[in-house]
């Protein structure tokens, strides 16, 4: 007992404990580059005051600054929140279409390199301005919860790619692969919608995005399918069909010609579907061979748009340098991938099969 004692002077004390009471949480921020080139930040902070007896108050409160780089953006909130700012801790960070052409690096730098920072920060375009969005009052809580509850829900169907400060980082960083990004985007009632998916060059939002159902169709092609996906075709001028799909065999391969070094990517997929609904004519007997047949076409002349949206973009989404760094490191050195891209050859093929027919016989 007496050695017991004895030890414990040696042990360490609470000595760097931060409480709640003191800092402003910040859980949703946002970045616009506005008329003068400033960039201006939009922030939502949780005010905790204790009120004693174990009873506390929380106030979401909007503050706005501006400033001509990120640097010292913190202080200036500082000056403007009572207590210690916790910018690590936001759930979201919004950031404006003009300002997402400069480049957003700068600005996920903020929140990765922190000793504390919140890796599971979900980054986020918006469609016009960012602080329109992050100003909202949506009543029932604050507006960066309800944004991350419909990011939540989008990623869970595979109509967005779930993207971090850590993941964005990380692929922003790999020269082999390029990002894409959820953009949202405010209706005329003030509420909320997701857009569909940017597309990226580096850091720099290209200019040119995807709608909800060929972003969905674009993971599937990046392998990164979640628990499901939804989507609808139109299969004539009054037929259209809507399904699931909850399995996928993804074959991608990259060769190089010996002689000419041109760039060929093969890309074949393979999805399971259950069919949600069809407008076919009353009492016909559905046929699936024709269906599968009719949507394989359909999803591969999509395919082909979206190449054809990657290689505008300059946007390599599918991580094709990546393969060429590993299997041709000779060619990976020699070339400059910025240009070499554009010139990439896209083969691509989707064979639908209807697995289960669901409502619909």
């Amino acid at each position: 007992m007496i050695s017991l004692c004895l030890f414990t002077f040696f042990l360490a004390s609470c000595w760097d404990q931060n409480l709640l009471v003191n800092k402003k949480m910040i859980n949703g921020i946002s970045f616009d580059l506005d008329q003068d080139d400033n960039i201006l930040a939009t922030v939502r902070a949780l005010n905790i005051e204790n009120k004693g007896g174990g009873q506390f108050e929380v106030k979401d409160e909007l503050v706005k600054v501006k400033r001509p780089s990120v640097s010292g953006m913190e202080v200036d909130i500082n000056n403007k929140l009572p207590g210690q700012i916790d910018v690590s801790k936001s759930h979201i960070i919004l950031i404006g279409r003009d300002l997402a052409k400069k480049g957003i690096y700068p600005f996920l730098e903020l929140f990765y390199r922190p000793r504390q920072a919140y890796i599971s920060t979900r980054i986020v375009i918006a469609e016009d301005k960012a602080s329109d969005i992050i100003s909202l009052n949506p009543g029932t809580s604050p507006i960066a919860f309800v944004i991350l509850k419909g990011l939540q829900a989008a990623e869970n169907t595979t109509k967005i790619p779930k993207e971090t400060a850590f993941s964005a980082w990380s692929q922003i960083t790999d020269t082999g692969r390029d990002i894409v990004l959820p953009f949202v985007k405010k209706d005329e009632n003030d509420k909320i919608t997701i857009g569909g998916i940017d597309l990226f060059n580096g850091d720099k939002f290209s200019g040119i995005s995807l709608p909800n159902e060929k972003g969905s169709l674009l993971l599937l092609l990046m392998g990164r399918l979640t628990k499901y996906s939804e989507m609808a075709v139109q299969l004539g001028e009054r037929q259209s069909i809507s399904f699931r799909v909850k399995k996928v065999k993804r074959d991608l391969d990259v060769k190089v010609d010996k002689k000419t070094k041109k760039i060929t990517c093969k890309l074949n997929l393979t999805i399971g579907l259950t069919i949600i609904s069809y407008t076919g004519k009353v009492g016909e007997k559905l046929n699936t061979d024709k269906l599968n047949k009719d949507l394989s076409q359909i999803l591969t002349k999509q395919t082909d748009e979206i190449t054809k949206s990657l290689l505008e973009a300059n946007c390599d989404a599918l991580g094709i340098g990546g393969i060429l760094s590993s299997s041709y490191p000779d060619l990976w050195k020699k070339i400059n991938w910025d240009k070499e891209y554009k010139n990439v050859k896209f083969k691509t093929s989707v064979k639908a099969k209807i697995d289960r027919t669901g409502p619909v016989f």
